[in-house]
């Protein structure tokens, strides 16, 4: 259950660990042996999903947290503009 309480390194390195089998998935899916079947077209979309949806994670949690985008003049995140 997700409370807000969570360690943004867990999920960091969860986001990593799926994001990394899944592309070794679609590698797989690209194999000789599975390329050109249906097994392996559904193997590469399946993992392509995947890594689509952790990759999104991943890049949402980073901004969350401040470590991408624009930072302030002291290095840290800049603050939010205001809504209008």
């Amino acid at each position: 259950m997700m409370n807000g309480q969570e360690n943004p390194i867990e999920l960091l390195v969860i986001c990593a660990v799926m994001l990394v089998l899944s592309i070794l998935g679609i590698a797989g899916g690209l194999s000789p042996r599975l390329r050109g079947s249906l097994d392996g077209l559904l193997v590469v979309a399946v993992c392509l999903l995947m890594a689509v949806i952790f990759g999104i994670l991943l890049f949402v949690l980073a901004k969350e947290r401040g470590w991408i985008g624009k930072r302030g003049p002291d290095g840290d995140a800049a603050p939010p503009s205001p809504a209008k």
